[in-house]
């Protein structure tokens, strides 16, 4: 294994752990704004911070040109480039992955949409033999199907109150397919445009998205708009979102997509499950299991057979 799979698979494991903290801040963000007024912030906020980034970038970069020493990783440059595929990236995620998973969620229960949500690896291997060629071992797919098992086992725990309405379904399927096409998509450009080049439209173009949508879902009242500025807990959910989940997650995953087959890359998707149980755990109190840990345990080593058997 080379130095740079070994990296491309920390950063796939560290943005997986990010977004498992992140269900957390969510609550205490939508404890004070409606989800599009939650994203609309998210996504400006992170917007911002990669410019500023991305002016950082560009100034280090001349003078690494200069040394002889530039780094791909935060390369900043988007002249004279295609821009469809960078636009296709950021609708399918954050545009399409969030509005269905919301709606699908809302639409379902906690329980089914956990195992829904959970398909995302093995969709992947098959998209990712599709579309890529690139063929996933039996002991790929068997691994996947143990990690999944260990999502099924901990999320039937949860209440499952609540309609399952069929759009909710397909808007479930949906999350699942955007989520899959996001990994897909990011390694087939990954070539052409930097993991700073791909996370700043895919912020920019969510941050554009959700801004619409929360202005047209606030039309009668613009100044609830405003509201949550004046609460610390929302502000506390926007820093980790907007920073940690959106620019530093994202950034890692973009990365990990340029070194590593989607059959790798989307098998820690289920990490982020295990990272969330655990997060309610510690910091919010939530019940534990034996069999919440078996569950755990399982999902991990269906993750690291994925990895082994590649």
């Amino acid at each position: 294994m080379t130095k740079q799979t070994k990296l491309a698979l920390l950063a796939t494991m560290m943005g997986n752990s990010i977004f498992g903290f992140s269900f957390m801040f969510s609550r205490l963000a939508l404890a004070e704004a409606t989800p599009f007024t939650m994203l609309m912030y998210r996504f400006i906020l992170a917007f911002a911070g990669l410019n500023l980034l991305a002016l950082w970038a560009a100034k280090g970069r001349r003078k690494a040109d200069k040394a002889g020493s530039a780094d791909d990783f935060l390369r900043f440059d988007l002249h004279d480039k295609p821009v469809l595929p960078l636009l296709a990236l950021g609708v399918v995620q954050p545009v399409i992955y969030f509005l269905c998973e919301s709606y699908g969620i809302a639409m379902t229960n906690a329980s089914f949409s956990g195992v829904i949500i959970a398909l995302v690896p093995i969709a992947a291997l098959g998209l990712g033999a599709l579309l890529l060629k690139e063929i996933p071992t039996r002991r790929q797919v068997l691994c996947s199907l143990v990690s999944i098992a260990g999502v099924i086992v901990m999320t039937l725990q949860q209440s499952a109150e609540g309609e399952i309405q069929p759009l909710g379904v397909v808007l479930l399927f949906g999350a699942v397919l955007s989520g899959v096409m996001f990994n897909i998509i990011s390694r087939g450009i990954s070539g052409q445009f930097s993991p700073l080049e791909r996370t700043y439209v895919m912020m920019g173009v969510g941050a554009i998205a959700f801004t619409a949508l929360a202005f047209f879902e606030q039309r009668a009242n613009p100044a609830a708009l405003l509201a949550p500025l004046g609460s610390a807990s929302f502000m506390l959910g926007m820093a980790y979102l907007s920073l940690a989940s959106s620019i530093g997650a994202f950034l890692l995953l973009n990365y990990a997509s340029g070194h590593l087959p989607v059959a790798k890359m989307t098998a820690f998707c289920n990490l982020t499950t295990v990272i969330s149980v655990f997060a309610g755990v510690v910091f919010l109190h939530e019940p534990f299991t034996l069999v919440s840990l078996a569950a755990s345990a399982v999902i991990i080593l269906g993750i690291w057979g994925v990895q082994r058997a590649g």
